[in-house]
């Protein structure tokens, strides 16, 4: 996970580039459409009631048996919501990879508009995590019972709504994603709608704390590069909200790094929220007490808005392979070098990379002060931020 710096807030006096290189950030020329409003808004507390019970030791880490209650907890969820069940007339879908068996579970809202019975968005999560290891708890607050929280509420956000939306949502929750996404896997080969009918896929990971732990309100966005028409209504849903969203492309992770990798290789359109890897990523430590409910309140906001917006629109914006740098993406990565080099003695970041570091920094604020950034520029910001990845964060 990477990248800050397309500001929600307004703009600051003395940001001279910004007003000619917003039209470019948000990927088009014309101002998008105005956001459809949910009419109903996340509840912090039911965000906070949800995490701190997914990452309670009665779940066990989420894993084995503990996963398996888990599982029947989310059950429980969506049918007090009233939603239908998505594989036939039950919520789960077991399944085996091997010596592994898992379980994913989803539910469904039909669509209002007759002509787009056939047309769905899927919002998901993953709910498995790392279970009991060494006689210790892992409780995975951030990764992933945020996440969970987050579809759960904007579940309830749009069940409450007077008016459905004209497609039909899918609300899914993966097991086994952390073994290699095979309950993602398993689920595109046998799903419960034809793929092809999967107007827009949306997954989260992590919504509840920041990257490195210095990055802030930072809430980082990829999969536009294969549907540039879905950066406007993302920045958009952003407006009013304490968040800094940053737009850039999932291959800046080398590997599919969560859920949206399966169904990007079918080539449906996706996006992937997250707010990054934390120092606590994958310790006893993510607990739900140091979880920033604010934040993750923010991010369901933003994501409720997207779905929302996807299920109502005309028109949805189609998968491209064709992926053309964007200015944005260049804003972003720029955003993150400039806090990691103003962290560097707290990472303890090497000469080296700080060096490094350094060299693509200038090179990018030259593409952004030009306002245009060409492909050999981009192959050279992803490289080094790739080996950033791997060797700072």
């Amino acid at each position: 996970m990477l990248a800050a710096a397309v500001r929600a807030a307004p703009l600051q006096e003395g940001d001279s580039m910004m007003p000619a290189l917003l039209p470019l950030i948000l990927g088009s020329l014309c101002p998008p459409p105005p956001p459809v409003s949910s009419g109903v808004e996340p509840n912090r507390d039911r965000l906070i009631e949800i995490v701190y019970q997914l990452a309670s030791p009665e779940f066990e880490g989420r894993r084995g048996a503990g996963g398996r209650a888990a599982g029947d907890y989310l059950i429980g969820q969506l049918q007090r919501l009233g939603l239908d069940p998505a594989f036939g007339d039950r919520f789960d879908q077991e399944f085996t990879a091997g010596d592994r068996s898992g379980r994913n579970i989803a539910a469904m809202l039909p669509g209002a508009d007759p002509e787009r019975t056939d047309e769905w968005i899927i919002l998901s999560a993953h709910y498995d995590h790392l279970g009991i290891r060494g006689g210790r708890l892992f409780p995975g607050a951030d990764d992933n019972a945020s996440g969970v929280a987050m579809v759960l509420e904007v579940a309830r956000c749009l069940v409450d709504r007077d008016e459905r939306p004209g497609r039909g949502i899918l609300f899914v929750f993966f097991d086994l994603e952390e073994e290699a996404l095979l309950g993602s896997r398993y689920f595109v080969q046998h799903p419960p709608v034809p793929l092809d009918q999967i107007r827009l896929f949306v997954t989260a990971d992590m919504l509840g704390r920041s990257l490195a732990g210095i990055a802030g309100d930072a809430l980082f966005v990829m999969g536009t590069e294969h549907a540039p028409g879905l950066r406007p209504w993302v920045v958009e849903a952003a407006e009013g909200l304490p968040l800094t969203v940053g737009v850039v492309g999932a291959d800046l992770l080398v590997i599919d790094r969560s859920d949206y990798g399966p169904f990007r290789q079918r080539k449906v359109p996706f996006l992937f929220f997250s707010t990054g890897e934390s120092p606590v990523y994958h310790t006893p430590d993510d607990v739900p007490q140091t979880i920033d409910f604010e934040k993750l309140a923010s991010a369901t906001t933003l994501i409720g808005r997207v779905v929302l917006r996807s299920a109502s629109a005309d028109t949805m914006p189609a998968w491209t392979s064709e992926r053309s740098p964007w200015i944005g993406e260049a804003v972003a990565i720029r955003g993150v070098f400039e806090l990691l080099l103003e962290h560097q003695e707290e990472l303890g970041i090497p000469g080296a990379q700080r060096a490094l570091i350094r060299g693509m920094l200038n090179r990018i604020s030259r593409s952004i002060e030009e306002g245009t950034i060409t492909p050999e520029d981009r192959t050279a910001m992803l490289r080094v931020s790739q080996l950033v990845l791997f060797t700072v964060l």
